[in-house]
């Protein structure tokens, strides 16, 4: 059974439900509030956990009522704690607007996760090693997410890397990557392309590769994904779902990508099974309450 690390952030996300996106400066009625468990590294761990998958998690925690409640969560589910610390300060914290297209917005306040340093990475750097998967996003420091992948790519651990949220990536981190995950936005801010039909994902993706990346995976919502692999597109299609949130659906095809890579599918079969997961992921509320078991994955595959 291969084994993942996950490294980055450990968020407690605060959910706002209204039917539309308030305007700048207007006041819009909200129609419940949530509290939930998340962070971009948290939830791809939880949704590897949730899978079957063998993972430990490599982050922050800060000194407050969340973290305890986190590090027992992930015990139940079966996550190695090992490689969380807590702080002196307030753990990550998420604020999330969902309106009734399942569609949201999020302001994230990294509290504990801004203290994830690339020291701090060395000293986990055993955990890294011994994985065969290494996940990355960007809601910790650059610093730490790059010590990882240089961590990972000498023990021979393959990396997938999510660059979210959007942004400039060091070239050396692109290098290091054997795949990277970008959503349109994403991609666009990596390539200056916006990727709105295929010619786009096409283009994208060949500047992608031209940066070093090995290959290049490219979400793009209900229409599945973009493979672009040694000079070539693949498009992998999407599922049909009755979506309600599509929080965390990103984090969830990152897993879902791993686990399937991690089983011995070839990269296209496990892009498909990537877009079931995350599918699946859209059709509940919270990052992490809705991400699939390998049962129901299976289930929409065969369906």
């Amino acid at each position: 059974m291969s084994r993942f690390c996950v490294a980055g952030s450990l968020n407690i996300d605060l959910v706002t439900r209204t039917k539309r996106f308030p305007k700048k400066g207007e006041t819009v009625q909200g129609e419940s509030f949530s509290t939930f468990t998340g962070g971009k590294g948290a939830n791809q761990a939880v949704a590897l956990s949730k899978l079957g998958a063998e993972t430990v998690m490599t982050g922050k925690l800060g000194n407050d009522i969340y973290a305890a409640q986190y590090m027992e969560y992930f015990r139940k589910l079966g996550i190695s704690t090992e490689g969380i610390t807590r702080e002196e300060t307030s753990t990550g914290i998420a604020v999330i607007t969902v309106d009734e297209n399942g569609e949201n917005s999020i302001i994230i306040i990294p509290g504990a996760n801004g203290r994830v340093s690339a020291e701090y990475i060395k000293e986990k750097n055993e955990l890294i090693a011994k994985a065969d998967f290494l996940l990355l996003q960007l809601e910790v420091p650059m610093e730490a997410v790059l010590e990882a992948a240089k961590i990972a790519n000498s023990a021979g651990t393959r990396i997938i890397f999510d660059p979210a949220p959007a942004g400039d990536v060091p070239s050396e981190l692109l290098k290091l990557a054997d795949i990277i995950t970008p959503n349109e936005t994403e991609a666009e801010a990596l390539t200056g392309i916006r990727p709105d039909d295929q010619t786009g994902f096409e283009a994208a993706g060949k500047a992608l590769t031209a940066k070093g990346v090995k290959a290049a995976v490219m979400k793009a919502g209900s229409r599945g994904a973009y493979i672009y692999q040694n000079g070539r597109l693949i498009h992998a299609e999407g599922f049909k779902v009755n979506t309600v949130d599509t929080t965390a659906a990103g984090d969830t095809f990152n897993a879902g990508l791993a686990y399937a890579l991690g089983e011995g599918m070839a990269l296209r079969a496990a892009v498909r099974f990537a877009n079931a997961a995350a599918a699946i992921s859209t059709t509940k509320h919270g990052a992490q309450d809705g991400m699939p078991s390998l049962n129901e994955v299976q289930g929409l595959l065969e369906g």
